[in-house]
């Protein structure tokens, strides 16, 4: 990671604009940002507007956050939040070690963004005039050619090439946003719908924790990031866009504005304010752009799905592989279970076919065809003569004593074959001797099992 030839600029500005009141705290502005061009150096919070600068092994930051609550304190929550980013990222806390990975990076800065959560819910928990204060929190992290973006709320990030145009970097956590993830709106329709302010995530909500959220992008020489408030992206359309009769909305939009002033930043932050107070802006307008002036290559022309999100509310890490914003999400922790899952599965299978198998083989034994021998006692006067024994009848020719000394034969044969059977069986059948002859016995209660014991084995 080439960081030290990366050159770059900036620009930041924050204004009360549409809640301008000259008797509120802070003239009724409730955004807040941060911004600190050199991460290594001793400096807190630096910047110099359009200064060309080149980008250090730690890299540097930009954040905004947008206070909500009205009259609640909203400007104090957003100030906390302020403060907590400044003091996770004041000199010496950050390392090169840290900045050099997107995982250390995103890590990082979704801490600072549960540790801001933790202190605003504290706040108004001590002070009752700041309960139901809140605010969002975005931030960028550019390292090298990589930029790592971490956010709550529906503060939004965006990027501009002249050949690409504007894409959105970050995906509001909003009730409208979820509509159109759903497909119940398109995005274009979300503009201007009227729970268009309601989040659904935000620092200081108290009936959830701080759930934030994630993304990596590489840069590209030309890019110009945006980081701003809903004040802006609210009034001003991201780029042109057509209803569905095919007529374009009216009014300015970001893209243009952004390419037709990308000469100078200050000159685009300005044409950006003239343009959001045209469009009748009634909040808040805070903007922070920074432009990729060199050494971080030249962009795909060709438009790709972008950013490689993380959510922390599943809490998962993500295999980093930088493509030219090509998503790829690959959570590590979601294939461990799922492996051990389906091994657990195929062991069960496995030993369910083991036992079926085993229990299959003595079945087959016990029922296996002219195996049973019955035996009389020796006392008895019938000796129970071998099944399927011919009889032999007398005869006083010699061809009669032949056939008879075959049979006999025969039946020996058949019965050393029928002994060596019967001294594979675990018992043997006996008959049972009725004292009443008198008495009819039923043919079930005639015979009975008699276990085999040791001894004859």
């Amino acid at each position: 990671m080439k960081s030290n030839s990366i050159i770059f600029r900036m620009v930041a500005w924050s204004d009360a604009a549409g809640k301008y009141n000259p008797n509120a705290p802070l003239n009724g502005n409730e955004d807040n940002f941060y911004v600190d061009d050199d991460l290594s150096d001793a400096i807190p919070s630096h910047i110099t507007a359009d200064k060309e600068i080149s980008l250090s092994e730690c890299g540097m930051l930009m954040a905004v956050a947008d206070g909500m609550g009205g009259m609640n304190a909203g400007e104090i929550a957003s100030e906390i939040a302020h403060d907590t980013v400044a003091e996770y990222f004041a000199p010496g806390k950050i390392t090169p070690m840290l900045a050099a990975t997107h995982e250390n990076r995103s890590r990082y800065m979704e801490d600072v963004i549960r540790e801001a959560d933790r202190r605003i819910k504290a706040d108004a928990h001590q002070n009752h005039e700041h309960e139901g204060m809140g605010s969002t929190l975005i931030m960028a992290w550019l390292a090298g050619t990589e930029l790592s973006i971490s956010w709550i709320g529906d503060s939004r990030a965006y990027r501009f090439n002249p050949d690409r145009g504007l894409e959105p970097l970050s995906r509001d956590h909003s009730y409208v946003q979820e509509l159109a993830d759903k497909g119940i709106l398109t995005y274009e329709q979300t503009f201007e719908h009227p729970q268009g302010n309601i989040v659904t995530r935000s620092l200081g909500d108290n009936s959830q924790k701080a759930r934030p959220e994630s993304r990596l992008f590489k840069v590209h020489d030309g890019d110009i990031i945006l980081l701003c408030s809903d004040g802006l992206s609210g009034v001003l359309r991201d780029s042109k866009a057509s209803d569905e009769e095919g007529n374009l909305y009216p009014g300015e939009n970001i893209e243009d504005i952004i390419r037709e002033n990308s000469s100078s930043l200050s000159k685009c932050r300005e044409a950006l304010w003239a343009a959001a107070e045209r469009a009748d802006w009634y909040d808040n307008v805070t903007a922070i752009l920074c432009e990729i002036r060199s050494g971080a290559g030249k962009c795909n022309p060709i438009q790709e799905p972008s950013g490689e999100p993380t959510d922390s509310n599943a809490k998962v890490n993500i295999s980093h592989k930088t493509f030219d914003g090509l998503i790829i999400k690959i959570p590590r922790k979601k294939f461990l279970p799922i492996t051990l899952l389906l091994l657990f599965v195929i062991i069960c299978i496995s030993c369910g076919l083991l036992y079926k198998f085993k229990n299959q083989i003595p079945e087959k034994i016990m029922t296996a065809p002219d195996t049973t021998i019955i035996s009389q006692p020796k006392d008895s006067e019938n000796t129970a003569k071998p099944i399927n024994a011919a009889p032999v009848k007398a005869s006083k020719n010699i061809h009669a004593e032949k056939k008879k000394i075959a049979v006999d034969r025969e039946a020996q044969k058949k019965d050393t074959v029928k002994t060596e059977r019967k001294e594979t069986l675990p018992f043997k059948l006996e008959p049972i001797k009725s004292q009443d002859t008198s008495k009819t016995t039923p043919a079930g209660d005639k015979l009975k099992l008699i276990k085999r014991g040791q001894s004859n084995k």
